[in-house]
């Protein structure tokens, strides 16, 4: 820990510094595969590959991916950890299991060594976006896979409150008497908080809430969406990322707020690729693609190539805060896209433009499918939005501007339908902005 940064060597290490390093270790891991993962060993066989077929970092193109499917089916061949696992069970000292959101729960093992490096990969990334130590932080996320990994960094650095989730006034607590000053949170939460307040009678503005952590689901870089959970706690919020199957965290916003920072040197090896065609797209800004993860110091379940199914945008490959992990935005999830007359649409981005008729909306939406896709895609996309608006007059013209915009911006045509606030459901993990309204 020294001053800006919690890890100087790993955080402001050259790109070629960080590539060797990363070499290097890569090599190690496959090589552990190889020896240790009979799901890994029988994967490279099939691909011809063999460890030193890795000559330069380059060459990781040439392995292939991982898919969440193949690790549940891995499971299910050998439960708990399945095949992937690469350490005795008798060296397993924390076992996670994801929300299940997707399909049947995967389940995470760690050995004492992977715990450390997804604390120092968390407490790279909290330093970065300005915990310091006195931080007083509630832990409310779930699942508890990325709860636990962020509570050995806030106790490290400051001090963690356990609420749990569902929690409300118990969280409400936490701040008034504990004195809490900082929250973790998905992005679609504090706007849910701050409604739970206000209906108790509380202005969010005495809470004492200083910084806001946010992640879990893109949205919190949104400037209109920012300054309106800014403005209502009177607070600073910055956005984090990681993943239950590669980190807990590994990506954070320093304070200019230009993208998160890949903070996870030494720990994660990071690409881009094309997420229709596989091929690998070169790290600079503007550049988008799906994120893929590698494991290169992790012992229970390294992962080769991992496909995040998450599509980011390269924001900066350079930074006055002196940090050289490239920044990103996560735009949304590639298997969430939804394909209207060949135009693709993430369903975050449609939140995005509805969140910017702030305050008339509240960015509550919810895109209703009524039949399965392709059909299900075809315009008009029928939407609810909540507004806060109760003049039918202006609700006519608030509706026709949001249908124009979502056309002019996004290129498809969509029904609105306005909604008094708190008609949809409110979620404390991940928001779901897709309602499938048909049976599958």
């Amino acid at each position: 820990m020294t001053g800006s940064y919690w890890n100087a060597a790993a955080e402001t290490a050259t790109p070629e510094v960080v590539r060797e390093l990363h070499f290097r270790k890569l090599k190690a891991q496959i090589a552990y595969l190889w020896n240790f993962s009979p799901f890994y060993r029988e994967k490279l066989e099939h691909a011809d590959l063999v460890p030193n077929r890795l000559r330069s970092l380059d060459d990781l193109s040439l392995f292939p991916f991982t898919e969440k499917h193949e690790l549940r089916e891995s499971q299910l061949a050998e439960p708990p950890l399945g095949r992937h696992r690469a350490c005795p069970a008798d060296a397993v000292r924390r076992i996670y299991s994801t929300s299940g959101t997707t399909g049947r729960p995967t389940y995470i093992g760690l050995t004492a060594q992977d715990i450390n490096g997804w604390k120092e990969a968390a407490l790279r990334a909290f330093w970065t976006a300005g915990l310091r130590p006195g931080a007083i932080v509630p832990i409310v996320v779930s699942p508890f896979v990325v709860a636990a990994s962020y509570a050995d960094a806030f106790e490290t650095i400051g001090t963690c409150i356990p609420v749990g989730v569902n929690m409300t006034d118990r969280l409400i607590d936490a701040f008034r008497f504990a004195k809490a000053d900082s929250l973790l949170c998905t992005s679609s939460y504090p706007l849910h908080f701050a409604a739970a307040l206000i209906q108790r009678g509380i202005d969010p503005r005495t809470l004492g809430l200083k910084r806001i952590f946010a992640g879990g689901e893109p949205g919190a870089s949104i400037p209109s969406v920012r300054k309106q959970i800014e403005d209502c706690f009177d607070c600073r919020i910055l956005e984090v990322s990681g993943n239950g199957d590669y980190s807990g965290m590994a990506w954070a916003e320093c304070e200019h707020r230009r993208g998160m920072h890949f903070v996870a040197q030494g720990l994660i090896h990071p690409e881009l690729i094309d997420p229709e065609s596989g091929n690998s797209i070169d790290i600079e800004a503007g550049a988008q693609g799906e994120l893929v993860c590698t494991s290169l110091d992790r012992e229970c379940i390294p992962l080769l190539r991992f496909r995040t199914r998450d599509h980011v945008i390269v924001t900066q490959t350079d930074c006055a805060c002196g940090r050289t992990g490239f920044g990103i935005r996560i735009i949304g999830r590639t298997d969430d896209m939804l394909i209207i007359r060949g135009v693709n649409v993430y369903p975050s981005a449609v939140r995005d433009v509805i969140a910017s008729f702030s305050p008339e909306t509240n960015g509550m939406m919810e895109i209703q499918l009524s039949a399965a896709p392709p059909q299900g895609w075809e315009p008009p996309l029928q939407i609810k939005v909540e507004t806060t608006g109760q003049n039918d007059v202006e609700n006519v013209r608030l509706k026709a501007a949001i249908e124009t915009s979502l056309r002019d911006k996004l290129i498809f045509r969509a029904e609105i339908t306005l909604v008094p606030v708190g008609t949809l459901p409110r979620y404390e993990y991940k928001a779901k902005l897709v309602k499938k309204c048909y049976e599958e």
